[in-house]
């Protein structure tokens, strides 16, 4: 009778065991690919996915937690070379990014807080020479960037503040302040041509009284 009743439960629980985790195949994967993608008894997705272009070339490996991005998200290059890493948590942009040249050389590296751009960043040159450098917050230039030449002269230097250019906003502040005081002298020189002849203007001294001479 116990054997029995242990045969009904194996019987019952097989069935459960395999939807609990599916593996499948990757779509396009060719057929040398061992890697196989897959999800819960839920139907989410774990672990690392693979995704394949119709011609067999891998083109993305993303690692899912219940069907969410967590860790790194990888792309690439048609003929496997990798393009782009980059860290996730809870389905948002959180960690290190890198993006390479086809030749594998980094073309940009730098790092993202709660999906926006924060902290160093770097731009490269393809044969490994600074582009650029300098830092975000909230996403947005902060603080001084450089540019580079190819010899790695530094071309400009620009210092911002949550995005905008401080030597420019200057620039446009002394620009609005010379316009308006050139503004206010025309309407003045404008004012005193429109004054009737003989009129004096307003607070300019009376003339001086000439005393009648003695008889």
């Amino acid at each position: 009778m116990k054997i029995a009743k242990q045969l009904f439960c194996l019987c019952i629980l097989l069935p459960l065991m395999g939807v609990a985790q599916r593996e499948i195949k990757p779509r396009y994967a060719p057929g040398k690919e061992k890697h196989r993608n897959k999800t819960d008894e839920l139907g989410q997705k774990q672990g690392v996915w693979k995704y394949f272009n119709e011609a067999g070339e891998l083109m993305q490996e993303i690692e899912y937690v219940d069907d969410v991005r967590n860790g790194i998200t990888k792309r690439y290059y048609p003929y496997g070379k990798i393009m782009e890493e980059i860290e996730y948590a809870n389905g948002i942009k959180d960690g290190d990014f890198k993006r390479y040249y086809y030749n594998g050389q980094t073309k940009v590296e730098g790092a993202y807080e709660d999906g926006k751009k924060s902290g160093r960043w770097i731009n490269y040159y393809s044969d490994g020479e600074i582009r650029n450098e300098g830092s975000y917050k909230r996403n947005l230039k902060n603080g001084t960037w450089k540019t580079y030449n190819r010899k790695g002269k530094m071309t400009s230097q620009i210092e911002y503040k949550m995005g905008e250019d401080v030597k420019a906003i200057q620039e446009a502040k002394a620009a609005a302040e010379k316009a308006k005081k050139a503004e206010e002298a025309k309407k003045a020189e404008e004012a005193k041509k429109k004054l009737p002849p003989g009129a004096r203007y307003k607070n300019a001294p009376a003339p001086a009284q000439t005393p009648p001479a003695n008889k």
